[in-house]
């Protein structure tokens, strides 16, 4: 193994290029950094729809899941959406155990509701994590050359309550008022001439939900056609749908849109120009997410990716990294991998090693187990509070 990693080297590099106002500047939160403020993961959160779903479906939400062999709510969704498909308008067809079209209508939206209590603001611990880092952007981000880019994994609303609790503009993609609804053009546009008629403006912030949201709904309009709409007050009828991770099935083009469009928003962000891109609370478990970003990392020579990674926690109980994550940097020189326990950095995986005498206000640095802590999405956040005095 190489020379040991310096945390307060890291940590000062990473403070330098978020310091940049000329290169592009984006962000990608995993599930992670709703997990540091109690909101449930994935699998967490399969488990805890099994109490919360109506008790008129517990039984066949476990079912369901048994005939499956799926613990993975999101899998679980997109077989529900196949199996509602395959029932198509008959009350009668059956398919894994779910009878008729009604029935998997108020099935599908049992779970939706169930998902929607559990990762409901009011499940979260404290939002203040996002508040500070909402702090950040407000202060330092309004000179940047070009507006900051922030795609999510997670379908909970808790960036746009920091938003708007602290009244930052954003476009998430979607007008209106009663309604909203996707507009395409303004999602593909770049700071040019060409687009400066749907170009949105450059102080407001992009937040872009590549797996959907709880407030993203699915209906069918007066003409029976389908739409997709952006409204938190919104409350389910029947034949709604919850629009959380694209499908791998053959989905029709409405389903599709809007996860496509922020896949090609997030390729075209990657691929070309100076551009500065964190990762936090996100462990590389969706290839194709993985697959854009690798194939970013090779094309483009100007873009910087560090991801700060919490670690799993091994048999002992410790923060690791895998040997998995950490060979990405290996193969890719301009990704930095700082993990709990190792990190990689210019293509060399190694050790910490704390440098210096440590104190108290080295937040990053978790002395007592020999941690380097920026991969809690919390002391991330509390790291900007702290370095750059808001």
């Amino acid at each position: 193994m190489s020379k040991p990693h310096s945390p307060s080297q890291a940590v000062s590099q990473l403070k330098d290029q978020l310091s940049s106002e000329k290169r592009k500047l984006g962000f990608l939160f995993g599930a992670g950094a709703s997990m540091a403020v109690g909101i449930p993961g994935v699998i967490a959160l399969t488990d805890k729809i099994t109490d919360k779903i109506d008790s008129k479906y517990k039984n066949l939400f476990v079912n369901f899941k048994s005939e499956i062999k799926s613990n993975n709510i999101e899998f679980i969704l997109n077989k529900l959406r196949t199996v509602r498909e395959l029932i198509g308008e008959s009350e009668t067809d059956k398919y894994l155990n779910i009878e008729g079209k009604t029935n998997a209508q108020e099935f599908d939206l049992a779970i939706c509701k169930a998902i929607s209590d559990l990762v409901s603001k009011a499940a979260a611990s404290s939002i203040d994590p996002h508040l500070h880092f909402t702090n950040w952007l407000f202060r330092y981000q309004t000179n940047r050359l070009n507006p900051v880019e922030i795609f999510t994994t997670n379908y909970d609303l808790l960036l746009e309550e920091a938003f708007e609790d602290r009244k930052i503009p954003y476009f998430d993609g979607f007008v209106g008022a009663i309604n909203p609804f996707l507009i395409p053009e303004c999602i593909e546009a770049e700071n040019t001439k060409a687009y400066s008629h749907v170009y949105v403006p450059l102080t407001w912030l992009r937040l872009w939900k590549i797996h959907g949201s709880i407030n993203w709904f699915l209906y069918k309009d007066v003409k029976a056609k389908n739409r997709i709409t952006r409204n938190t007050g919104r409350i389910a009828s029947p034949g709604d749908e919850l629009m959380i991770f694209p499908s791998k099935q053959k989905y029709d083009e409405s389903r599709r849109l809007p996860f496509l469009l922020f896949q090609d928003r997030l390729r075209k962000y990657l691929s070309h120009g100076e551009a500065l891109f964190v990762i936090i609370g996100y462990s590389f478990g969706d290839e194709h997410i993985n697959e854009m970003i690798m194939q970013s990392l090779r094309a483009n020579k100007r873009l910087a990716i560090t991801a700060l990674m919490f670690g799993d926690f091994d048999h002992s109980g410790k923060r690791v990294t895998s040997d998995a994550i950490l060979s990405l940097g290996v193969e890719n020189p301009n990704l930095t991998i700082l993990g709990p326990d190792r990190a990689c950095i210019g293509g060399n995986i190694s050790n910490w090693e704390f440098d210096g005498a440590y104190s108290a206000g080295d937040i990053y640095w978790i002395d007592s187990s020999k941690i380097f802590d920026l991969g809690n999405f919390s002391t991330f956040s509390s790291y900007l509070k702290q370095h750059f005095a808001f």
